[in-house]
């Protein structure tokens, strides 16, 4: 316990040391005047820029959404098409059904008529 102790006072220092730093405040910096001028003039110009910019970024969005109009338009008619292909392969399925179902009927029907043949003679 005793070999632990210094070590531990040394771990609590530097921690007690370490929070004070990150308790103290800087102290506030002036701004020069001149920097000041040339913040507002940065400030000035980026907003006439930002200004000019506008009718682009307009025309762009424009342009934008005509795009996104046309993938759509081409996505609804993809959409349409496979609606139209499931919907046949659907039909062509059930046709088939059908058909396999009268077949299993019919050779159901003839394999009974030759066994009670069969059975009468």
């Amino acid at each position: 316990m005793s070999r632990l102790l210094p070590s531990l006072i040394l771990f609590l220092g530097l921690m007690t040391s370490g929070a004070g730093a990150a308790w103290a405040q800087p102290a506030p910096v002036q701004t020069p005047p001149a920097a000041r001028e040339a913040i507002e003039k940065g400030k000035e110009t980026a907003a006439e820029r930002a200004r000019a910019i506008g009718p682009e970024l307009k025309a762009l969005r424009d342009e934008m959404a005509a795009q996104v109009g046309e993938v759509r338009k081409l996505i609804d008619k993809r959409v349409d098409e496979a609606e139209a292909k499931a919907r046949s392969y659907a039909l062509m399925a059930a046709g088939g059904l059908f058909v396999i179902m009268v077949l299993a009927s019919v050779l159901g029907g003839v394999i009974v008529a030759l066994l009670f043949r069969r059975n009468r003679a």
